[in-house]
């Protein structure tokens, strides 16, 4: 019975971690969206480091794989009711 426990434990554990995961992404759109205007200019530029250094993984998957670029500023947009155009490379 206490194994089952355990198991039930380590389960809703583990749930927890990856919705904290989840949430961690995607609350990157909705900071941008506050970092940043309709144009893609920086309106707080004195939270810029902290969103950097906290996004940090984030932000690198977004600079080396381009297809999460793509979702990455669709989502952006998506907060920020806004039509930024980046030119993907």
């Amino acid at each position: 019975m206490a194994e089952k426990k355990k198991a039930r434990l380590l389960r809703a554990i583990s749930y927890f971690v990856l919705l904290l995961l989840v949430i961690y992404v995607l609350s990157i759109g909705p900071v941008v969206a506050f970092l940043i205007d309709a144009k893609g200019n920086v309106i707080h530029p004195e939270y810029v480091n902290g969103y950097s250094a906290f996004y940090a993984p984030v932000l690198l998957l977004i600079d080396h794989v381009g297809f999460i670029q793509r979702y990455y500023w669709w989502y952006v947009n998506l907060c920020n009711g806004s039509e930024i155009h980046i030119v993907y490379q």
